[in-house]
């Protein structure tokens, strides 16, 4: 009885700790909030009051007007530029992190049930008496054990995780 709750429990956590983890990450930094190097917000603000400046100059022509405009608002483009490039590297870096720590939470609690089945292989998670009859499918669930209307670890753990991903997925759309 104790292979079965814990091999059921070990199934549920398996299904949902990766889903968990990713969402954890993402509220944790939704609370960090959003960080803009200081250094390219600054370089923003010196192209924004160049400009500015250029706007409000008194000058000896029109086109050195135009071409004092034309530079400033490029300096302008290229801060707002590479403040967006350096947004999307991080959000970039964010979403590989994310990506990570779902598939490592994910292997790691799968091999710890695989390590589980392994070494419960040959012992029954539950049987059954004769009143009770599993005729076509006797052999393939007692399979390693070899007891007679028994259910094998590894049968268990298939059909639980085969149950609560279905049930996840179900509930999860």
């Amino acid at each position: 009885m104790q292979l079965f709750i814990l091999i059921a429990l070990m199934c549920l956590i398996n299904t949902l700790l990766p889903d968990f983890i990713r969402n954890y990450v993402k509220l944790s930094r939704f609370w960090k909030g959003t960080t803009t190097n200081a250094l390219l917000q600054a370089e923003l603000d010196a192209a924004r009051e160049e400009l500015n400046n250029v706007h409000s100059a008194q000058h000896a022509g029109e086109y050195a007007r135009k071409i004092k405009t034309m530079r400033a608002e490029r300096k302008v483009t290229d801060a707002e530029i590479k403040i967006r490039s350096t947004q999307q590297m991080e959000v970039l870096k964010q979403s590989t992190i994310d990506t990570a720590a779902y598939y490592v939470s994910k292997v790691l609690f799968s091999l710890v049930v695989v390590i589980v089945c392994a070494r419960h292989r040959q012992t029954p998670v539950m049987i059954f008496d004769d009143s009770f009859s599993l005729a076509p499918l006797t052999g393939l669930l007692s399979f390693p054990t070899g007891v007679y209307n028994a259910i094998s670890v590894p049968a268990w753990a298939f059909s639980c995780n085969f149950t609560f991903r279905l049930l996840y997925g179900l509930v999860k759309k």
